[in-house]
């Protein structure tokens, strides 16, 4: 993940973190109003557990009861459990497990659209599941740090920098323009066409294109 990445390379200390907490506005407040789940210093879950039941703004104590029922399985049985539940959206799991649809319209609203951009009843629950897992089960899952200055400088440079030390090249201005494919059985990659028409052949090809 992004923190090994930095580990590996030296910059752990570029990164400025913020106080253990999730903010998020109150629906329907006439005025700019903030409600905040605040992690105290204990080990996951209890750090959550904590930060929810100690929250009086958003949920009722019935509906934090029902919710915190409903993720139970996640936190024992995790990521097995989480992939099971790629069928159901975030409206169609919380409705299953008798979760008032207050809940997701005071939570999972913002969270829903703060991981995908997309509303509760098509987002997938294994796509919330993933993040509440690791709040549930690593004590910093949701802390939050910013980088101390430009991208660009601070982390794009040493990165270059570590795959230049290691006999690596790091070419930028060369857009893919095709994926060249071999007339196999296997589809296999023959090579990359990029701009200037020019073909770039490997070993290995790896994209992490979104």
């Amino acid at each position: 993940n992004a923190l090994t990445l930095f580990g590996e390379l030296g910059i752990l200390d570029r990164l400025q973190w913020k106080e253990h907490a999730m903010l998020f506005a109150k629906p329907g407040s006439a005025k700019k109003e903030f409600s905040t789940f605040d992690f105290p210093s204990l080990p996951a879950p209890l750090n959550a557990g904590v930060a929810i039941l100690s929250n009086t703004d958003l949920l009722t104590w019935p509906e934090k009861i029902r919710l915190g029922i409903g993720l139970i399985p996640a936190y024992l049985f995790g990521q097995s459990y989480v992939e099971a539940q790629e069928g159901l959206t975030v409206q169609e799991w919380m409705r299953e497990r008798g979760i008032p649809d207050r809940v997701t319209d005071e939570v999972f609203i913002a969270m829903s659209k703060a991981l995908n951009f997309i509303d509760p009843d098509k987002l997938s629950m294994q796509c919330v599941l993933i993040a509440l897992n690791r709040f549930l089960q690593e004590t910093h899952g949701s802390k939050i740090a910013f980088l101390d200055g430009s991208p660009t400088e601070r982390l794009c440079e040493p990165l270059r920098e570590y795959i230049e030390a290691r006999g690596g090249e790091v070419r930028t201005g060369s857009p893919v323009i095709r994926v060249l494919v071999n007339n196999d059985d296997e589809k296999s990659v023959a090579g990359l066409l990029l701009g200037g028409d020019e073909v770039l052949s490997a070993d290995y090809y790896v994209s992490a294109m979104p």
